[in-house]
């Protein structure tokens, strides 16, 4: 019975819900959705000698583990209850003006300006790896090295700077705008840093929602994200060879390529189901208390709460913290009143964010976009208190745009 409300729920959401890669809600039910099937081919189908049991978590039995499931089912019913008030409380209907294929203008560039810019980057930073890194950017015992702190936040802000610039001159310096990408890469690679994933993705996105047509975009999709997918975990794989540096990093594909493969598998069971079975060994093992609640749900900073003094009470084990699902469920008359206030925000961002895409206020809409979908993976594996950080944060963030949305300035 619990599915049949699910899938009517999900329908009914669907109906007043347009489908858009910049849709916290459409994210959140995308996101739990997959945890959920892929938890349940990882828990019958992965051999057990196989799992990864992370702080010995994975190996519950079935009863168990579709106690977890129904929990999830049951949050995503919650949600959709709350979404669906807002909808139909201020009549919102599918916004068909917000298209997949949304085209951004660009202000007018000048071509030399940001070429010119570019190279003194270029220049900026080989000139900080030399002083940062020198030789041992090559090759090296560690994977971290002493170095100047102030010195390797410049060298990273000016490498996001850079990669940026060569994201927006890809349309008329297309392959000055690859080198770019490939110097950046290849010196993140150099140092052992998930930059080199992050910064590739800040490329792909930009020249995703500047450049590409519909068709693209879908290509975009279904060859790029396999590939960042795995580009990560060989990413990911660099910390844990014998040797360091370019040359051996460069070498590892070739020595090591099961090594990578079992990284990528790592990071999606990490990312979409070890929150699963941390969810249920919190409802097991968490120590009902409201005063903990009301610590996790008090917006103001954690030194003015006791947050310090609790935040060690409130862990699986010593290796994973407890859920914030699990948090949640924890307290059965508490869970439908959260889940149906995340909800309704979740259908008022939504809604927020695809009026700023359509009034070219990108930065801004993505920014908004960020926070509130930065709710999902937190609480899917961390504490409660840090994932409803960011939904404070997002509220915050819209008290600000609408405080200064009389500033006719479009970003």
């Amino acid at each position: 019975m619990i599915w049949f409300f699910l899938i009517l729920c999900l329908y009914l959401v669907k109906r007043r819900t347009k489908f858009s890669l910049f849709s916290p809600l459409v994210l959140f039910y995308v996101f739990f959705l997959l945890s959920i099937i892929f938890s349940a081919a990882y828990h019958y189908w992965m051999p057990y000698s196989w799992k990864f049991n992370i702080a010995n978590l994975d190996r519950i039995t079935n009863a168990e583990f579709w106690m977890s499931i129904d929990v999830f089912v049951r949050m995503l019913i919650y949600f959709s209850v709350g979404a669906l008030f807002y909808k139909y409380l201020f009549n919102v209907r599918k916004n068909r003006g917000f298209k997949f294929d949304i085209k951004i203008k660009l202000p007018p560039i000048k071509i030399n300006y940001l070429v010119n810019t570019a190279w003194s980057l270029i220049i900026l930073d080989v000139f900080l790896v030399y002083i940062l890194y020198g030789k041992e950017i090559f090759i090296r015992d560690t994977y971290a090295v002493d170095y100047n702190k102030p010195g390797l936040m410049l060298l990273e802000y000016s490498l996001l700077l850079l990669i940026f610039f060569g994201s927006i001159l890809y349309k008329e310096k297309r392959g000055f705008s690859r080198a770019i990408a490939i110097f950046v890469t290849l010196l993140c690679i150099g140092f052992g840093s998930r930059m080199a994933t992050i910064y590739l993705l800040v490329y792909y996105f930009i020249i995703f929602i500047l450049y590409l047509n519909k068709k693209k975009k879908i290509l975009y999709i279904t060859f790029g994200l396999p590939f960042i997918l795995l580009f990560f975990g060989y990413n990911i794989s660099l910390r844990y060879c014998e040797n360091h540096g370019l040359a051996p990093y460069f070498y590892l594909p070739f020595s090591g390529s099961s090594e990578i493969l079992k990284k990528t598998i790592f990071n999606i069971y990490y990312t979409i189901i070890f929150g699963v079975f941390a969810t249920f060994k919190t409802l097991v093992k968490y120590p009902v208390n409201y005063d903990y609640l009301w610590t996790s749900l008090n917006p103001s900073p954690g030194f003015l709460t006791d947050w310090y003094v609790i935040f060690k009470k409130l862990r699986i084990n010593h290796y994973a913290p407890f859920a914030g699902i699990g948090e949640v469920f924890s307290y059965p008359n508490i869970a439908f009143f959260f889940y149906f206030f995340i909800g309704m925000f979740f259908a008022h961002s939504e809604r927020i964010v695809h009026k700023l895409f359509l009034n070219k206020k990108i930065v801004i809409g993505f920014i908004l976009f960020l926070l509130t979908s930065a709710f999902i993976p937190y609480s899917f594996e961390y504490n409660l208190r840090s994932s409803v950080r960011f939904i404070y944060y997002a509220m915050i963030f819209i008290y600000l745009q609408n405080l200064f949305s009389k500033i006719k300035f479009k970003i």
